[in-house]
């Protein structure tokens, strides 16, 4: 194991480029993600959440964003560790954890709507959920749409083929993930998610252990990783989605960043095809109190592209960059007011 996850590091390294390893500051490194202006950087600086969308092409969303919170950077460990947190989302409308040994068990209280229950006419390159052909088949086999109980059976296939996903992830990592068949083109989540970790390499700067183990997700973490399996349910604005997430708090970052925080989608029913969170905390200045929070998220998908949908995929990106911001302000709120 040890000489796979240092071939990794070697990998990510070299991938990086070593004139460019060093970590930079704070203001740098936000122009380099997100164009940060000096009137941006003026409101950071007084404590203000700026969040921002990111120019990409038509089937990304992504934003970043950045807040000065004047308390401990160690508190934020402990918000990380209580998904529950999570539900002081106005996106999050539930969570639950589930075991790295997933079972069906762990998600007897995820909520199915009816959407995403009723797959009669599902079938592999047609079907109203993010599934692979394995799966749609599993579905067709096990459930029979005539019967009266349906609705139940189908929830029961349901959880047995989330635990399976997350099965295959634990032990595979980012190659354990599916390939969709929902659309008329097949579609690898190990593809769409290894592009998601190239925009985002600016993570090897201030943790390459982290980084390279990000190239693949596969185990063992890095030392100073803690990881969580969870699942949500996330609304979006059109109907509700079940997603699963993978999130490791890493405390071993080179400084000046204090903690990095990695949220890896391992699967989602509707909408997202792979997304990824990244959020470093970052010291301030020895003469300032505190620390920077910056986060970045990025997510893949095929269903806003198209002309008619271009207003659409607007929408989503100002749900997401107020979302972002109302997070990173809520999260000064929390940490400041705790720490008095």
């Amino acid at each position: 194991m040890r000489v796979a996850v240092g071939a990794a590091w070697i990998a990510a390294i070299a991938w990086l480029g070593l004139p460019q390893s060093k970590p930079l500051p704070v203001r740098e490194l936000l122009r380099d993600i997100a164009a940060l202006t000096d009137r941006e950087w003026a409101a950071i600086e007084r404590g203000e959440a700026v969040a921002k969308v990111l120019e990409t092409d038509a089937r990304e969303v992504a934003v970043a964003g950045a807040v000065r919170i004047t308390a401990s950077s160690a508190r934020l460990v402990e918000r990380y560790r209580d998904i529950q947190n999570l539900k002081r989302s106005a996106v999050v409308l539930d969570v639950g954890h589930i075991g790295h040994a997933p079972t069906a068990a762990d998600f007897a209280r995820a909520p199915l709507e009816d959407y995403s229950l009723d797959l009669r006419d599902c079938r592999p390159l047609d079907c109203r959920v993010r599934l692979s052909e394995q799966d749609i088949n599993r579905f067709h086999r096990e459930v029979n749409w005539r019967s009266a109980d349906w609705r139940q059976r189908s929830a029961m296939v349901w959880r047995e083929v989330l635990a399976a996903r997350v099965a295959d992830y634990v032990r595979d990592g980012r190659r354990g993930l599916p390939v969709l068949v929902n659309k008329r083109e097949p579609l690898s989540v190990p593809t769409e998610l290894a592009g998601l970790v190239g925009e985002v390499r600016f993570v090897g700067r201030y943790a390459p252990e982290l980084f390279a183990y990000m190239t693949e997700f596969a185990p063992p973490p890095p030392a100073g990783g803690e990881q969580t399996l969870y699942w949500s349910k996330e609304d979006f604005g059109v109907r509700p989605v079940i997603r699963i997430s993978h999130q490791i708090v890493y405390t071993n970052a080179i400084r000046p960043a204090a903690l990095a925080v990695v949220t890896n989608q391992v699967y989602a029913d509707h909408y997202l095809d792979a997304a990824l969170i990244v959020t470093l905390a970052i010291d301030a200045a020895a003469d300032r109190p505190g620390f920077y929070l910056i986060s970045v998220s990025r997510a893949r998908t095929r269903s806003l592209t198209g002309l008619l949908r271009t207003f659409v995929r607007s929408t989503v990106q100002n749900r997401s960059q107020d979302a972002l911001r109302k997070i990173l302000t809520t999260t000064r709120a929390s940490l400041e007011t705790s720490g008095r």
